[in-house]
């Protein structure tokens, strides 16, 4: 009755407490002053009959807020609904101990994650006496666990799911562990190869050298890829070799030193440079085909232009004696036809000069050195001048880059392109023609830009080709070599040559230098 007593009125429990538990008293004072753990005793209902300093502090309800109250205060809604700590008291009783982890409620109703230990005592007459609760707070712990479990995962999801293959072995060279690409590359499951050697894994020709070279590994664990400059070889299942790059890893295991070999497939990288060297020899081939056909072909070019000269002069030769000698007997249609011949003889002639002279920029040896395109242009533009002095020409000359590359070449090419402007505005009463440079990000582009004739531009691809023109020798002279000339010394010098234009509206020419050769030491 008076225990009953005590449960019902926790104001006289405290007054008769000192007297009836008095051998417990430095125990008592002892749970008192412990701040990490919430000690508390409960009755066989579960009621709280004494509350710590370290169950103050850690859900921060004082003592006099819960004495007499239910302990699943201290438990979430949901389990109070489930009356989870009903059954926590009836497991603890019938086993004599609970022990177990969970959320828990402090009084401003935030959670902590608790360890908590509940033990039943009972009497000198081996009734129930009550229950001894205690929680220690592992919200950090916890946290710290999820933190380190996540990163587990996290860790072990990257090995199963990495492109290369893995493979773990220990220091006598058993297989500790492999990934999934591991048995997709060498076609063993991995239960067959846990617990194997890694020759398994290894060509037999090589067995003897690599279990010395797993020693020298050991000897000597670090990072580094195996077998530097060597090709290395694995060995599938069905008995296929598979080119592999295998880079090693030592790891430190409470067994010793282990290594991480992480393994890469090379089969199609091996094949494309097969393939690539493959390519290569035969583009080597191409070229030197191509390179002996082009110096047969100028070499027939230049032995026929030079022999072709023997027979022209004397063409030209004899009709200068013909008319001489017997011009004034001849009627007026057979001095004609003499005309004609010479004509043509000296036509030809001129076209024998610029074959030789495309040949020769095919065969001659560049000369680089820095080259002022300013100071050539200014030059050129000076000669023509003095050659059109009855015509008005206005001349825009923009500044101009110092560029790398062959100085008579280059005056070949400025020479081609602003005479061949001159030449074209002829019919303009004011000719104007323009020379400039834009600067691009890989290359410097320079052009020449005129007013004259211009040209119909679905006919633009034609202008570079050797003997190509479109217009009639009688509106205006040439051979049709000079921008072919300017096409082939641009491309010697690494860059690109082409035009613009409309008929009757002007054209302007191209040619880009690389940057690399437009930059003054």
């Amino acid at each position: 009755m008076a225990d009953k007593e005590l449960t019902a009125n926790p104001g006289a429990r405290k007054q008769q407490e000192p007297e009836k538990l008095q051998g417990d008293l430095p125990f008592r004072l002892m749970v008192e002053q412990v701040k990490e753990y919430a000690v508390a005793l409960l009755d066989p209902q579960g009621n709280i009959t004494s509350w710590n300093a370290g169950a103050e502090q850690i859900t921060r309800y004082r003592e006099s807020e819960v004495l007499g109250k239910h302990f699943s205060l201290l438990h979430p809604k949901e389990e109070q609904r489930s009356e989870a700590p009903e059954r926590e008291l009836a497991v603890a009783h019938s086993l004599g101990s609970l022990e177990l982890q969970g959320w828990r409620l402090k009084k401003d109703a935030s959670r902590f994650w608790g360890a908590v230990t509940l033990n039943p005592f009972y009497d000198q007459q081996g009734t129930l006496a009550g229950f001894a609760l205690i929680i220690h707070d592992n919200t950090e712990k916890r946290a710290s666990e999820e933190a380190l479990l996540k990163s587990r995962n996290m860790l072990e999801r990257l090995f199963e799911t990495a492109p290369d293959g893995i493979v773990v072995a220990d220091g006598n060279g058993v297989i500790r562990r492999t990934n999934q690409q591991a048995e997709i590359i060498f076609g063993y499951m991995r239960e067959e190869m846990l617990g194997q050697r890694i020759e398994l894994l290894i060509p037999e020709r090589y067995h003897k050298r690599h279990r010395q070279h797993r020693r020298n590994y050991f000897a000597d664990p670090r990072a580094r890829k195996m077998g530097i400059g060597l090709e290395l070889y694995g060995r599938h299942k069905d008995g296929h070799e598979i080119p592999v790059d295998i880079m090693l890893n030592p790891i430190e295991t409470p067994d010793g030193t282990w290594v991480f070999a992480v393994i890469r497939d090379i089969t199609s990288q091996k094949q494309g440079e097969a393939k690539i060297l493959e390519l290569n020899l035969a583009l080597r081939n191409q070229l030197e085909q191509l390179g002996a056909s082009n110096r047969e072909l100028e070499s027939f070019s230049y032995s026929v232009s030079h022999d072709l000269r023997a027979p022209l002069r004397h063409i030209i030769g004899f009709v200068d004696l013909l008319n001489a000698k017997a011009g004034d007997a001849l009627d007026e249609k057979s001095r004609h036809y003499l005309q004609v011949i010479g004509e043509a003889a000296s036509k030809m002639g001129l076209l024998i000069d610029d074959l030789l002279a495309f040949s020769r920029m095919g065969r001659s040896e560049m000369m680089k050195g820095w080259v002022d395109l300013g100071l050539l242009v200014r030059e050129i533009v000076s000669e023509l001048e003095g050659d059109n002095r009855e015509r008005e020409i206005q001349w825009e000359i923009a500044p101009l880059p110092v560029v790398l590359g062959d100085a008579a070449m280059l005056r070949q090419v400025l020479i081609n392109l602003i005479g061949n402007a001159v030449k074209f505005t002829r019919s303009r009463d004011k000719a104007k023609i323009a020379v400039g440079a834009l600067d691009r990000e890989q290359d410097t582009e320079i052009f020449v830009k005129d007013n004259g004739v211009g040209f119909d531009e679905a006919y633009a691809s034609k202008l570079f080709g050797l003997f190509q023109r479109l217009h009639a020798n009688e509106e205006f002279e040439g051979t049709g070599v000079g921008l072919a000339i300017v096409q082939r010394i641009v491309l010697r010098h690494g860059g690109r040559v082409w035009a613009e234009g409309a008929v009757d509206g002007g054209a302007t020419f191209w040619f880009s230098l690389p940057k690399g050769v437009t930059q003054p030491p």
